[in-house]
């Protein structure tokens, strides 16, 4: 097996030319070329349709399952250096998306400080579509995430922790009592949470399903702060009913026949990640919440 081969056919699929592979390489065309000479004679198939246009190409049915098993084996590749690095520092790279975050660590604080592991800990807060992306990669070890479908990849494995709902949500001074459809809802002022968030995806859903659009007036990423406006009464809100859990100040607007998916709160990780004890007692707790 030559990885070298490997990546050059990756990048040719992407490209589809054989010169700009070779660009991007910094190598010779007749490099390329003979690589992709190389793997055909290895697997004896023919793994590119050439275009008679521009040095272009597809790739066959053969290619095509080549490249699945190819981006397999350059992520196992990159995942090797990251797992040795981790095993190096001796501490754990962790994804910790905030609304997830302040609803679990409080449940297992006392678990990880008597078993020593609060300092093991290297936290990433960032939203989950971005630490999802980060784990994938091998840029963090583990991450809590929340999200509206549970993972479909082969590399990662999970844990769900709970399931919750979403809610609309006003001030709890606020008369809600004459909001009686989705579309007197979608009137209201509303305070969102930035695109980037999978509230603001889900919110997209319900937007196009229902044919409305919000009256936005106000968008952050900082959701203790949309949830203090929204107790202020200056707008109302669409969020996880993880992030107003023991919140004052904030009742649920109900929608008769409104349909919400279920927001998963979960502990993902890549089963084939061998540690030390550190890491097997930290997988441990998050694994029985």
């Amino acid at each position: 097996m030559n990885l070298k081969d490997y990546q050059y056919f990756k990048k040719l699929s992407e490209l589809k030319n054989f010169s700009d592979t070779a660009n991007f390489f910094g190598v010779s065309q007749p490099t390329i070329t003979y690589s992709l000479k190389r793997l055909e004679q290895t697997y004896g198939l023919s793994l590119v349709k050439r275009k008679s246009y521009a040095n272009s190409l597809s790739l066959t049915y053969a290619g095509q399952q080549l490249l699945t098993h190819i981006d397999r084996i350059l992520l196992e590749d990159d995942l090797i250096s990251d797992d040795m690095e981790r095993i190096k520092r001796e501490k754990i790279v962790m994804g910790w998306p905030p609304i997830i975050t302040n609803y679990v660590i409080p449940k297992v604080f006392d678990r990880l400080r008597d078993a020593d592991l609060l300092n093991s800990i290297i936290p990433v807060a960032e939203s989950s579509k971005i630490l999802l992306s980060k784990l994938k990669n091998g840029e963090i070890d583990l991450s809590l995430l929340g999200s509206t479908i549970l993972p479909q990849e082969n590399h990662l494995d999970y844990q769900l922790i709970k399931e919750h709902r979403f809610k609309f949500i006003a001030s709890a001074d606020r008369d809600v009592s004459k909001i009686k459809t989705v579309e007197q809802l979608f009137k209201e002022d509303f305070i969102s949470l930035d695109e980037g968030s999978v509230h603001s995806q889900v919110l997209q859903h319900i937007i196009q399903r229902y044919n409305v659009t919000p009256q936005t007036m106000f968008r952050t990423a900082d959701y203790h702060l949309m949830l203090n406006l929204v107790k202020a009464d200056k707008g109302v809100s669409f969020v996880a009913e993880t992030a107003i859990q023991d919140v004052d100040g904030i009742q649920e607007i109900k929608i008769n026949d409104l349909q919400l998916p279920s927001f998963f709160i979960l502990f993902v990780y890549r089963p084939n990640m061998v540690g030390d004890e550190t890491l097997a007692k930290l997988m441990h707790i998050f694994r029985n919440i």
